[in-house]
């Protein structure tokens, strides 16, 4: 099994969307990364990940009244990629992770 470990902030407010006799929860986490590049640089990178949680018929969603813009979170799940075309024509592929596990941070 894959697992994918983030610790990171929301960066909007989650959604709640149906899915058949699910809920989807959705929202965004940013990551960020430092480094050093070849030149000795210290770079910041920022990586956004999808995250959904998936809910099903009987079960709470209250956590998404958490899930709020700046929260720092600790999340554990399962990664997935997208693949999708840019409007400019190019193919292009985004992360995502189906959320097992969070954990607020502050």
């Amino acid at each position: 099994m894959l697992k994918l470990i983030l610790n990171g902030a929301i960066g909007q407010d989650a959604e709640i969307k149906e899915v058949g006799s699910k809920k989807a929860i959705n929202f965004r986490v940013a990551v960020s990364m430092n480094y050093k590049d070849s030149k000795g640089n210290k770079v910041e990178k920022t990586e956004w990940i999808k995250a959904v949680i998936w809910k099903y018929e009987g079960q709470s969603i209250k956590i998404a009244d958490y899930l709020k813009k700046g929260q720092k979170v600790l999340i554990e799940g399962i990664p997935g990629s997208e693949g999708f075309q840019s409007k400019d024509g190019d193919i292009k592929s985004t992360l995502h992770v189906n959320v097992k596990e969070v954990e607020f941070l502050n």
